[in-house]
């Protein structure tokens, strides 16, 4: 079973800023993402340069980005940010498309499941390798144009004590910005971008630059605006406010559509909270023993894309294993002792009885009893006509952990579990 951990999320602001709007509700772990976000005050976007796995991706990938053709624009991402702000004020969670954290994750866990389902491990690869290919346009471009986490971070940033200082000796020679790999020019008003990754400093032929602790105040670019600068600002804005108004018109039609009719985990919520929360990191895929967790593959709800739902068919829920409640980072699953997973409900079994051996045939055919965790008890044999014994579902005690469906010999199973709400 892969090895998961739901510290990325815990640390992550924008997963948890995203679900807490869109839940109505704070999501847990605040203290964990406030850390990142002093930390961030405090150093600099040091994770952007130093830990985001996206990011590093990104650099291995680094003879894409060797030309820089185009030259993105840092504050795209801060409306791409508010754009998921709105679709979360509409109620609809979209941050598992954008946050870096969960692109990388997604695309581990979908492959390394004990049953990967390749379709959706194939999407998360390509959403990944679409961020990596960007840097043929520039480097790092994802992060300096899009990245809804770096534009969190960079707003925290600028406020950083420690940061790149740049010395009198400084010829404005330009080796400097031409290794920066967000492009920055020298001087301190470009700390809210910049990575931390020290190869200015390794680059400047003069020695001029420094990263050091200083309470110095930045110092604002003084070029002035240009004609230039004033038109793309004019279309910055349109396309920010193109942004916005996409974010709100995503997040009610995904609070327009259909509800879900799928199977959830054990745990999960109502279907409109937990899609608030679920950001389909795939954490709980990765860790579910008997792979009947799959991602749902919803295009007519790209907001559920990717979240977890229960099939029996590929495997039960194992009434002791507590894995998936666990492995979740964003609140979507509750975090269940082995007592209350148990008792824990994800739906109920129901027989078809037009298809049933016994009951559409007169077969004797007992495997769904048998199957039955013997804690449950939910299923019994009753005589219905002299000699003849048929299988009945206590639903008072059925908890939907579809060991019966799973357990069913016909290829489309007579006993199925449907939700209970």
């Amino acid at each position: 079973m892969p090895v998961t951990s739901d510290l990325p999320l815990r640390l992550d602001p924008l997963v948890w800023l995203v679900g807490s709007a869109a839940a109505r509700q704070a999501a847990p772990h605040a203290l964990f993402m406030l850390a990142l976000l002093l930390a961030t005050a405090l150093l600099g976007r040091v994770f952007c340069g130093w830990v985001c796995p996206l990011g590093t991706a990104i650099d291995a990938a680094g003879p894409l980005g060797r030309r820089r053709p185009v030259r993105p624009w840092p504050g795209l991402k801060l409306w791409v940010l508010a754009a998921l702000l709105v679709a979360a004020a509409a109620g609809a969670n979209f941050a598992g498309w954008f946050d870096p954290l969960v692109i990388a994750s997604r695309a581990l866990y979908l492959t390394f499941s004990p049953e990967p389902n390749w379709a959706p491990a194939l999407l998360a690869w390509a959403a990944l390798l679409a961020a990596v290919a960007l840097a043929a346009l520039a480097p790092r471009f994802w992060c300096r144009a899009l990245c809804p986490l770096g534009a969190m971070l960079s707003l925290a940033a600028r406020w950083a004590s420690y940061r790149r200082r740049i010395g009198e000796s400084c010829t404005q020679c330009g080796q400097c910005e031409t290794a920066c790999p967000t492009g920055q020019l020298a001087g301190d008003h470009s700390a809210g971008e910049c990575l931390g990754c020290r190869r200015c400093q390794a680059a400047c032929p003069q020695q001029s630059i420094a990263f050091r602790f200083s309470a110095r105040p930045l110092v604002a670019d003084s070029t002035g605006p240009s004609p230039v600068r004033s038109l793309a600002s004019r279309r910055h804005w349109l396309l920010g406010l193109g942004g916005l108004a996409a974010g709100g018109v995503a997040g009610g039609w995904a609070r327009l559509g259909r509800p879900s009719g799928v199977l959830r985990p054990p745990g999960a919520p109502s279907e409109r909270y937990f899609l608030a929360r679920c950001t389909g990191c795939g954490a709980c895929l990765a860790v579910c023993p008997t792979g009947g967790l799959r991602p749902e593959l919803s295009f007519a709800r790209l907001d559920a894309a990717f979240t977890p739902q229960f099939v029996p068919r590929w495997g039960p829920c194992q009434p002791e294993c507590t894995a998936c409640g666990e492995a979740c980072g964003t609140g979507a699953l509750a975090h269940l002792t082995a007592a209350e997973k148990a008792a824990a409900r994800i739906g109920v079994a129901e027989i078809d009885r037009s298809r049933c051996l016994p009951w559409a045939r007169g077969e004797r055919c007992t495997i769904c009893l048998d199957a039955c965790p013997a804690e449950h008890d939910a299923i019994a044999l009753r005589q219905t006509v002299p000699g003849a014994f048929r299988p009945f579902v206590d639903q008072s005690q059925c908890t939907g952990c579809g060991f019966c469906e799973h357990g069913c010999p016909l290829e489309a199973a007579a006993i199925r579990v449907r939700r209970l709400h």
